[in-house]
């Protein structure tokens, strides 16, 4: 090989191998959305002194997002709760998926205390797959548990790592 072409190729591989890689930021997109979702499984119960302690109750429903050009999407949890039924307050967690059919889904878990026995605020975080593939969502949520509905409002942000 002509050493005209080998050394500025070798000079560039050498500025590669001591540089530091620049990555490009993470772009972040917020966005609201509406939960609705009706349980479909309460799961077991018990009450211990007081205390009610649920598992494994499963709710699934609809996602719509303005924001982010989605309409009715499928929610699904599976959560378990603990309410003091003297104070009405209380904790819940659990798993989701949220499926965008022929898109991709995205999967997480989140945390909710609950206020006054109907009342739950909390955070979620998800991971996507498909064409979601790399993309995280993180966010707040809250809202109501009235007559076996679980009305949920979603503050979140879609985060893009790789820019």
């Amino acid at each position: 090989m002509n050493k005209k072409v080998l050394m500025p190729f070798m000079a560039l591989l050498a500025s590669f191998a001591v540089a530091p890689l620049v990555a490009a930021p993470a772009v972040k997109i917020p966005y609201t959305a509406d939960v609705s979702l009706e349980i479909t499984d309460p799961g077991e119960s018990w009450i211990m002194g007081g205390i009610l302690q649920v598992r494994g109750l499963i709710a699934v429903g609809t996602f719509d997002s303005a924001d982010l050009g989605i309409s009715g999407a499928t929610m699904w949890k599976k959560l378990d709760y603990t309410l003091n039924t003297i104070t009405g307050k209380g904790t819940m967690h659990g798993i989701f998926v949220l499926t965008v059919d022929g898109v991709g889904t995205f999967e997480g878990s989140f945390r909710d205390k609950i206020t006054d026995s109907t009342h739950l605020a909390g955070t979620v975080v998800g991971q996507g797959t498909g064409a979601f593939e790399g993309v995280k969502t993180m966010g707040i949520w809250y809202g109501d548990i009235i007559d076996g509905t679980i009305e949920n409002v979603l503050e979140a942000q879609l985060l893009f790592p790789k820019g």
